[in-house]
């Protein structure tokens, strides 16, 4: 007979260890609200800044670039420093580099922008996933990363179903921004 029956009390989640994983997955949710911006208005984007395909590519990319990038250096930080401490710095770089997409009005500074905020997605989905993982113990602990890992897919829904809807994209990336922020404060606190 299994001692350690899911249903058990003994296997439930703590009220701390319940509030800390909507937590962290509000804050993924809500941080991940600009990543398809760029891609789900591409033709508006192309025609604003006049884009030909392959700088069109190259700024979809540059998000992808600053992630490859950054994740092994970040994810590595985790291993020396507080995974909350990495966390809540890449989502406040999440929120700048939001910030900055509002003022692109060329190729450049569109790449440079999308580039940070792959950076900032590097250190908060595998930094999130430690942080997470050092807090919460026993069955519960599996039951939080997998609603944490399910946050991102929910998050790059949430990125497209906005981009779509609003397609007003720079009310978008300026209201992503204060998700960061918020999401990277409430998960300090919690």
């Amino acid at each position: 007979m299994n001692t350690t029956d899911a249903s058990s009390p003994a296997s439930e989640a703590s009220p701390a260890a319940r509030r800390l994983t909507l937590l962290m997955c509000l804050a993924e949710t809500l941080g991940m609200a600009g990543f398809a911006l760029f891609a789900a208005l591409l033709p508006e984007f192309q025609a604003l800044w006049q884009l030909d395909n392959t700088e069109a590519g190259w700024i979809g990319g540059g998000f992808f670039l600053g992630y490859m990038l950054a994740v092994p250096v970040l994810t590595g930080l985790t291993d020396r420093h507080d995974a909350r401490l990495i966390y809540l710095w890449a989502m406040l770089l999440t929120a700048f580099a939001s910030a900055g997409f509002v003022l692109a009005d060329d190729f450049w500074s569109a790449l440079l922008w999308r580039v940070l905020a792959g950076v900032g997605l590097a250190g908060t989905y595998m930094p999130g996933l430690k942080a997470l993982s050092e807090r919460i113990e026993g069955p519960a602990q599996s039951r939080a990363i997998a609603f944490y890992t399910a946050s991102f897919g929910l998050g790059t829904a949430l990125s497209f179903l906005l981009a779509g809807e609003l397609a007003n994209w720079r009310s978008l990336a300026a209201g992503n921004s204060p998700r960061c922020s918020a999401g990277a404060v409430r998960f300090l606190r919690g």
